[in-house]
């Protein structure tokens, strides 16, 4: 019979009509709703065949896994019927779908597939079972006992790292591997290891279900991994010549390489054992990551794992291959609850990192201890931790980037900041460095984080570079193509708190905050103070004041996504309860705020637009809802969101960095000593600066997070002279981020039974800059 002749069949469910695949194809939702009527149909190409029937014909086996199974709408199945009918006709039935409720399924049309354990198509109540797989001992001996079997070493999937495969034993087939891992501990890069070593190296297929990262991720990981180079410069497009071409030809060697990546949306274990049915040859399933903290948008998370967790392991059984997936924390009853096969729990301090294997049946096994390579996204073996102490010459990346004049990566006697906020100390000081015994003597006065000498060593590598000349070390530290973006960028990487956040991968930009013209700024109003009370009369005694450090309590402060930005057209009507907890972030289009006090600066910055609705980050919006409390006396009615961009963020990323770069502050303070002082604030000024601007700063481009947090720094100002002019005081000029210009007695000032401000250098401190009068010059 040709391949699509219809015809008639004699089936375990009886004589039914045999369709062709492409008059079912289109015939697909009228032969559903047949089957979901209890009228199977046949459907065959060739010699694979499969009955599309109803769901009751389903072996009570798979009834009760019915949540495991592959299920397609069909609409989609349509397109991929072929697919379907192959897997099907191998052993796994198929759900077909009515939007998301199960109609019919694609069930062998012969009893069970010679290599897999799969109940026939035969109808409930008729008596007929399954037949099952059964192997003889022999065969199952020689599986274990032959070189080159299945369950031989020859064909074990490695990580192709040499202790951790030695330790492991390879991912065997038919198995569930699970890398527990804290957030930034580098899970998903022992995970990607394993891919690349199988797919690329050995040259097997591998599918990569990326849950949480994007193909470019993927792609930029293995990039940097084998070639290697930066992957953080590699993302942010900062790569020299010579390592653009070396990457070109990583790339060009790597062309062919039966890696297949699924990034999409809505990625869960049924979607993910489908497409592994899809792939022929499947040596490896890598599912990157499971996400401990449920998110709606993310289907492989919190309560869902559990389930997800049953699904890959039936496809590894199923299927005869090892599964492994990375899970984003290391919390022991989190993974017992997921029960995996095996589990390898990875810890990391610094370029240390250990890994310890337990399994199911046996408990712990053994600990393996590697490198991590975190620049180069990988980890290798112990011997190949650390280069040879001495200093390095570094190269610019680009006109506009500059490492500093010595890599703490590479250099042995060196602090080398992780990304989990640690640094890991040297084992042995080593006399080749003139700057490591002064070092080595320091004690790290911050407990907190271990960062506290990073500028002091910055400033005396500077000074010994230039021999002591203060003037050459500051332009070289703080001066136009100086150090203070990288090695700011290099402190936040140490010290940043959302460790599981990666700050290079840019979401796309919505409308507003995108730039029209490349010289021109974009939608967004950050509602800057420009104020001067003309009801105050020349020659008045004014109180110039000066906001301590603005910039960086304003980093301190600012709630920023972290997650994907989206679209809320309809505005944002839960502004009554911003502020408690895990908020949104972003911005908001909202309606111009009345304003009726000419005595006060005006809450949207007073060179504001004067019509029409204006973007605003969500730093000003929580301003707007604090002069309309109680609290600020109702000084405006709330605002009106008429559209938003927003994302679950965090008050937490520059804690840390704030708190290293302020503790500096503060001791460059007291000593008095200038060079320090310019430099610091330097840091955080460019920080700031440079955040939305990727042409200055190559490893970040967040406009988003530069418009609120100088959003924050303008509400923060404003917010002391709303304050004052309640205590009392007359508001006589606001300006910029830190000048404050006031009429009376500042220190006497008392603002809810407190004292209004106290004198000093810190962030919570103002600062009497002079005593002036009104109009003069």
């Amino acid at each position: 019979m040709a391949e699509d002749t219809p015809g008639t069949t004699t089936t375990t469910a009886g004589v039914v009509r045999r369709w062709g695949i492409d008059e079912a194809r289109k015939a697909l939702y009228d032969l559903v709703d047949a089957a979901a009527a209890g009228q199977p149909v046949l459907i065959g190409r060739g010699t694979k065949c499969a009955v599309l029937s109803p769901l009751s014909h389903l072996d009570s086996t798979w009834q009760a896994q019915m949540s495991a199974l592959p299920a397609t709408p069909v609409t989609t199945a349509r397109k991929k019927l072929g697919d379907l009918l192959a897997a099907a006709a191998s052993g796994t039935p198929q759900l077909l779908l009515h939007r998301r409720t199960p109609a019919a399924a694609l069930l062998p049309a012969h009893p069970a597939h010679p290599t897999t354990p799969t109940p026939t198509a035969v109808p409930a109540g008729e008596g007929a079972t399954a037949a099952r797989r059964l192997t003889a001992l022999d065969d199952v001996l020689d599986e274990i006992l032959t070189p080159g079997a299945s369950g031989g070493d020859s064909h074990a999937v490695l990580f192709g790292i040499h202790a951790l495969d030695h330790t492991v034993g390879g991912l065997r087939p038919g198995t569930l591997t699970l890398v527990a891992a804290a957030p930034g501990a580098g899970g998903s890069l022992l995970a990607a290891a394993a891919a690349r070593h199988t797919a690329l190296t050995r040259q097997l297929p591998v599918l990569y279900a990326a849950s949480g990262l994007t193909r470019a991720d993927i792609a930029a990981r293995i990039i940097a991994a084998e070639t290697p180079v930066d992957y953080r410069r590699l993302r942010t497009g900062a790569l020299t010549a010579a390592e653009e071409q070396t990457a070109a030809e990583t790339r060009a060697r790597l062309v062919g390489a039966p890696l297949h990546v699924d990034d999409g949306t809505d990625l869960t274990a049924e979607v993910i054992a489908q497409t592994a049915l899809e792939i022929t040859g499947l040596a490896l399933v890598v599912v990157d990551r499971l996400q401990y903290v449920h998110d709606p948008a993310v289907p492989l998370s919190g309560p869902a794992l559990s389930a997800a967790t049953r699904t890959l392991a039936h496809l590894a059984r199923t299927r005869n291959i090892p599964v492994l997936a990375a899970l984003d924390t290391d919390l022991p009853e989190v993974v017992a609850a997921l029960d995996p096969d095996v589990t390898l729990t990875l810890t990391r301090t610094g370029e240390r990192a250990r890994i310890d294997v337990a399994e199911r049946d046996f408990g712990p096994q053994d600990t393996s201890q590697l490198c991590a390579e975190l620049p180069y996204a990988r980890f290798t073996d112990p011997a190949d931790s650390l280069p040879a102490p001495g200093p390095v010459q570094a190269t610019p990346a680009s006109p506009e980037y500059h490492e500093p004049p010595e890599s703490p990566r590479e250099t042995a006697d060196t602090q080398r900041p992780a990304p989990s906020g640690t640094f890991s100390a040297p084992e042995q000081p080593h006399a080749t460095s003139a700057a490591a015994p002064a070092r080595q003597q320091r004690r790290l006065s911050s407990a907190k984080t271990g960062l506290s000498t990073f500028v002091s060593d910055r400033v005396a590598r500077a000074l010994e570079v230039h021999a002591g000349d203060a003037d050459a070390a500051l332009k070289a530290l703080a001066g136009d193509g100086g150090s203070a973006i990288p090695d700011v960028m290099e402190l936040f990487e140490a010290t940043r708190v959302e460790t599981s956040y990666q700050h290079t991968t840019y979401p796309k930009l919505p409308e507003p905050l995108t730039r029209k013209r490349r010289d021109n700024a974009d939608e967004v109003w950050e509602a800057r103070p420009k104020f001067t009370n003309t009801l105050v009369p020349d020659g008045t005694k004014v109180t110039e004041l000066d906001v301590n450090a603005a910039y960086l309590a304003a980093l301190q402060s600012a709630h920023l996504p972290i997650r994907t930005i989206t679209h809320n057209p309809e505005g944002w009507d839960d502004l009554a309860n911003y502020g408690k907890g895990m908020d949104l972030s972003g911005i908001c289009r909202i309606d111009p705020i009345d304003w009726e006090h000419p005595e006060l600066p005006h809450p949207l910055g007073d060179d504001r637009e004067t019509s029409g609705t204006l973007w605003v980050p969500t730093s000003v919006l929580l301003s707007l809802k604090d002069f309309a409390s109680p609290s600020y006396g109702e000084l405006c009615t709330p605002p009106t969101i008429r559209e938003a961009y927003v994302a679950k963020g965090s008050a937490s990323l520059f804690k840390t960095l704030v708190h290293v770069l302020n503790e500096a502050r503060m001791h460059a303070i007291y000593e008095d000593d200038e060079l320090p002082k310019a430099y610091i604030a330097t840091m955080y000024a460019k920080l700031v600066s440079t955040m939305g601007d990727s042409r200055k700063n190559h490893e970040l481009r967040r406009p988003e997070w530069q418009h609120i947090i100088r959003g924050q720094a303008f509400s923060n100002l404003r917010r002391k002279a709303i304050r004052a002019h309640q205590a009392g005081l007359t508001v006589v000029q606001v300006g910029g981020t830190d000048e404050l210009h006031l009429e009376g007695d500042v220190w006497a000032a008392l603002w809810n039974g407190k004292p209004l401000f106290t004198e000093g250098r810190a962030l919570n401190q103002i600062k009497i800059k002079k005593i002036s009068r009104k109009g003069e010059k």
